[in-house]
């Protein structure tokens, strides 16, 4: 893995750590979610076979978050 890559990610999404454990890519949110943001379907903890994947998880993620923080 390129560490600017890795970086990137990190920068686009500050609100969780990425590790990379054994053969899977993990992020962990900093914050574990609240009720209501267990509730649109977010998690504490997304892991997957690669970083591209991990990266498309992130966005859904993120994108799950920003639905309860319009309201």
């Amino acid at each position: 893995m390129n560490p600017d890559v890795l970086e990137a990610i990190r920068t686009t999404y500050p609100g969780w750590r990425i590790t990379r454990l054994g053969a899977l890519w993990w992020a962990t949110l900093h914050t574990a979610p609240d009720a209501a943001e267990r509730a649109l379907g977010v998690q504490h903890q997304v892991a997957q076979p690669s970083v591209g994947e991990l990266v498309v998880a992130l966005a859904h993620q993120a994108h799950l978050l920003s639905l309860i923080r319009r309201t």
